[in-house]
């Protein structure tokens, strides 16, 4: 018989990844609305519930009874200070994780529970991090991400739960938000908008990204493991440069348009060094950030 697997936020890309590549496991999505992915497979099953309605989402694990539930959800407004909103961006993300430990304290503690952290949490802005490096909330969505990280420790602890916080990098793939930045420099690319390039361009980003496939391979191999540690860091461990991602999109859609090259980096030098993921999953990257923006090129 099949395992059951929980995974929540599954209109996003890392769910819809991971609903390709878990075998031999029954996939449930908890979901707050439908989308066109989830309308054409078949082999998912998916429920439209609240993650804040404690009573619904008991119902339900009781019911799939779960071997792991991998906690993707939540509302980001990072990137934009105007819309950041206390109760959207913290109290809600919070409780939801809250609701989600609190329903396996009160139906299996051998239910694992992975919940997605961010970059974001660390205090450090530029370097390495590993997993020992120090939390520093820099908005809202961060201290949401410390705060649920904590709070598992605190339930981990009391009940001896089966739980670890994933601290993901930055990654992308062909479902990614079209609110996200390789979305929208190809959305530039194509209708020819030089100035918002120029814009992106100007900003040099460099940061530590993947391909998304990867990440959550990783994710799947951390579902497998008997113990899982506390928190653990899957990232690429390296520097890439969205600019040479931008100079590729324009030989690609064959514009003469010509940037500068040698622009001094403003942003996003923070490097997660994956040395301890790679040890106790057996796990290795297979693909990269430059990989992933091709296949958006042929997909957008």
């Amino acid at each position: 018989m099949k395992k059951n697997i929980i995974i929540t936020g599954g209109s996003g890309q890392d769910a819809k990844i991971l609903s390709q590549a878990v075998k031999n496991y029954n996939i449930n999505f908890l979901i707050r609305k439908k989308d066109k992915y989830l309308r054409e497979k078949k082999n998912i099953n998916y429920s439209k519930i609240n993650l804040l309605n404690y009573k619904n989402i008991y119902s339900h694990i009781k019911r799939i009874k779960p071997f792991a539930v991998v906690h993707l959800a939540s509302k980001n407004n990072s990137a934009n200070k105007k819309k950041q909103n206390y109760n959207s961006d913290y109290k809600n993300n919070l409780l939801m994780t809250k609701n989600l430990i609190l329903l396996i304290i009160n139906n299996d503690k051998k239910i694992k529970f992975i919940f997605a952290g961010s970059s974001l949490m660390f205090k450090k802005r530029e370097g390495i991090v590993n997993e020992k490096s120090k939390f520093g909330a820099t908005c809202l969505y961060s201290r949401y991400k410390i705060n649920s990280h904590k709070l598992i420790i605190k339930y981990k602890k009391k009940y001896k739960l089966n739980a670890c916080t994933a601290i993901l990098f930055n990654h992308d793939s062909i479902y990614r938000n079209k609110k996200f930045l390789l979305p929208r420099i190809i959305k530039y690319l194509k209708i020819k908008n030089y100035n918002k390039i120029n814009e992106i361009y100007k900003e040099n980003i460099y940061g530590d990204f993947s391909h998304a496939e990867d990440i959550c391979q990783g994710i799947i191999q951390l579902s497998r493991l008997k113990k899982m540690p506390d928190k653990i860091i899957l990232s690429s461990y390296k520097l890439s440069s969205i600019n040479k991602l931008i100079r590729y999109g324009l030989n690609f859609y064959k514009h003469k348009k010509k940037l500068k090259k040698n622009i001094k980096p403003k942003n996003n030098l923070l490097i997660g060094n994956n040395t301890f993921a790679k040890k106790i999953l057996q796990w290795r990257p297979k693909k990269n950030i430059f990989l992933a923006f091709k296949e958006l090129l042929n997909k957008i």
